[in-house]
């Protein structure tokens, strides 16, 4: 299974090397293993929570949704976006933590579990830029 992760992972990374690259962070080691990607959020729709310019953790490993949870999703001529998630009868809530934002749904008609990239681990921002 660990090479099927990895598979996907560096497929993850193909698709995901589009946007701009984040800065090199460094995690430590013990704190993750293989599964783990590290991304650069660019805009405002989950801040105060993520804010633009974060970089982000995903564990690529955990794809299955688990509503109120924040997920990494790769939606088709959207691009890569973070969202928090709540599985309905009608499809996939996408809601963003900004307010300013508007929530929307991922009809199940619609939705790919390929589109899930994982679940966000944790972000982190640099305040002293």
């Amino acid at each position: 299974m660990r090479g099927n992760n990895r598979r996907k992972g560096e497929a993850l990374l193909t698709e995901l090397a589009k946007f701009d690259p984040a800065q090199a962070i460094e995690i430590p080691k013990q704190l993750y293993e293989d599964g783990f990607i590290v991304i650069r959020n660019r805009g405002d729709s989950m801040e105060k929570l993520i804010m633009d310019g974060a970089s982000v953790v995903i564990d690529i490993s955990s794809r299955e949704i688990v509503s109120g949870s924040i997920y990494a999703l790769s939606i088709p001529k959207e691009g890569c976006i973070l969202r928090e998630c709540h599985s309905g009868s009608q499809g996939l809530l996408l809601r963003p933590y900004n307010r300013n934002y508007p929530a929307a749904v991922l009809g199940w008609d619609e939705f790919d579990p390929d589109m899930v990239v994982g679940r966000v681990f944790c972000s982190v921002i640099n305040v002293f830029r």
